[in-house]
């Protein structure tokens, strides 16, 4: 029976003398930003794992390859001071749901919400990017070559064009009902070394059918938000990540941003694919996730951070949303970074 974490081994030995398949697209930016590949089972994870050079910044970069032709993966880090990196990128579809910081690497709109979904096409050529000093940056994402594109089209009985088309839809004002949930699924998901390559193609799969649902919805084009819409949907979820402790109802989002109940939803469920109630979850959890990596707080402590008077109930909530307890969350993720 192959050694999963032997076959990663090899392959992140290779990856660059090979100079093909997705690998190219990931190692040359990594080690050039000051990635140090580490053995990633050893930290809780399938696929290859870089940590930053704490002289450089700090911070991970993961990404599962499902063949040569297909990745999933997540990176959250940040330089001491400004960096780059060049690499000559090869023809690929590519969405993921970008943090605040990275958007005006993608040439958008800063004023987006953070977890942006976006979705573009890179087109073979050299690559170029600065990067900003102390800027966090972080995505979910998945990475698909026109091969696989085509083998995704196939078990969605869909033309390749209409999945390319739908990937290229999302442009950060839209985007389908739970794809920035399953994004983060996937972050979160320490599947074993048995199961973790039909886990993760899996997930491909049903966010790619997602996506080309969403837009066969809307015929050729997809709904795009006014700028009046954006900016009331990006007004809501400021008014949710300020108080995270005191969470706001619907109703006092809709009085804030002077926008009716069902049209604010209907806003939400298009820009961010879910309510402005589950979004405010995702947000809260999202935070206290992060109070459990780079804290010390007591459960009871951030468990008040993120809007729960008991701390039972912000536990069942977590473990519901992230799949672990508190408790086992960070310990995972105090190992990760040890």
């Amino acid at each position: 029976m192959r050694n999963p974490s032997e076959n990663f081994k090899n392959r992140a030995e290779t990856a660059r003398e090979a100079d093909t398949g997705i690998d190219t697209l990931f190692e040359p930016q990594i080690r050039q930003l000051g990635g140090v590949l580490v053995d990633a089972a050893a930290h809780g994870r399938q696929g290859l794992l870089w940590l930053i050079d704490p002289a450089v910044g700090k911070g991970s970069f993961w990404y599962f390859p499902i063949g040569d032709r297909l990745a999933v993966g997540a990176f959250d880090f940040a330089l001491r001071e400004e960096g780059g990196f060049f690499c000559d990128a090869a023809d690929c579809f590519y969405f993921g749901s970008y943090s605040h910081e990275m958007l005006p690497y993608l040439g958008i709109d800063p004023t987006l919400p953070d977890r942006t979904v976006v979705g573009h096409a890179w087109k073979h050529a050299p690559y170029h990017q600065r990067v900003q000093g102390g800027a966090r940056l972080s995505e979910t994402f998945v990475a698909l070559l026109p091969e696989a594109l085509r083998d995704v089209s196939l078990r969605l009985h869909c033309d390749p064009v209409v999945l390319s088309s739908a990937i290229a839809a999302l442009d950060g004002t839209s985007c389908p009902a739970g794809l920035p949930s399953l994004l983060d699924d996937m972050r979160r998901a320490r599947p074993s070394a048995v199961v973790a390559e039909a886990f993760y193609e899996s997930k491909v799969v049903e966010a790619c059918a997602l996506i080309v649902d969403w837009r066969l919805a809307y015929g050729r084009a997809p709904v795009a938000l006014s700028a009046e819409d954006v900016a009331a949907v990006a007004a809501a979820q400021r008014l949710i990540q300020q108080d995270l402790a005191h969470p706001a109802t619907t109703e006092e989002l809709c009085r804030a941003v002077c926008v009716g109940t069902s049209k604010l939803i209907e806003l939400f469920r298009l820009s961010c694919g879910m309510t402005p109630q589950e979004y405010a979850r995702d947000v809260r959890m999202h935070h206290a996730c992060e109070l459990l990596e780079t804290t010390d707080l007591s459960l009871a402590a951030i468990a008040a951070c993120v809007g729960y008077s008991r701390q039972g109930s912000f536990s069942e909530a977590f473990r519901a949303r992230c799949g672990l307890s508190p408790r086992e969350w960070r310990a995972n993720a105090r190992a990760l970074h040890r």
